[in-house]
């Protein structure tokens, strides 16, 4: 493996699927019985992951620290624990893409003002909520 490191050092190797590159990494931890080794032989297998997967030092560590608490590396990405709580109804949701196509998708300020111009102005009571809601929720 150190042969190999030294001589491969100025090419670069990557898996492309993240499943392929872990699966990769739980072999080579498990055919090397990887806490095992001592100190030289773990720092010697972490930078043969960090070359053969294309990740860095950090991540490499990151998975192998995921793989000796788990025994396996699975994704934890997914939803989030608490989402943000809604803060629009569906009718409003309607309301907006309605406004918004009539106009041409304008930017979320003149929506705004269109809102705020239908109750003011015009005394269309059913965008009496939408000129309260922030630019960055349109």
């Amino acid at each position: 493996m150190r042969a190999f490191l030294d001589g491969a050092s100025a090419v670069q190797f990557q898996a492309v699927e993240r499943e392929a590159r872990h699966r990769f990494v739980e072999a080579v931890l498990r055919r090397f019985d990887y806490p095992r080794p001592g100190r030289t032989g773990c720092g010697l297998i972490l930078r043969f992951l960090s070359k053969m997967t294309g990740y860095s030092r950090q991540q490499t560590t990151r998975l192998v620290a995921q793989w000796r608490a788990d025994g396996r590396l699975a994704d934890r990405r997914g939803p989030p624990a608490q989402p943000f709580p809604r803060r629009d109804s569906e009718p409003n949701a309607r309301l907006l893409a309605e406004l918004d196509q009539l106009h041409h998708t304008l930017s979320g300020p003149t929506t705004k003002k269109l809102t705020q111009r239908a109750v003011r102005r015009y005394g269309q009571t059913e965008y009496a909520r939408l000129p309260r809601i922030s630019v960055a929720h349109l």
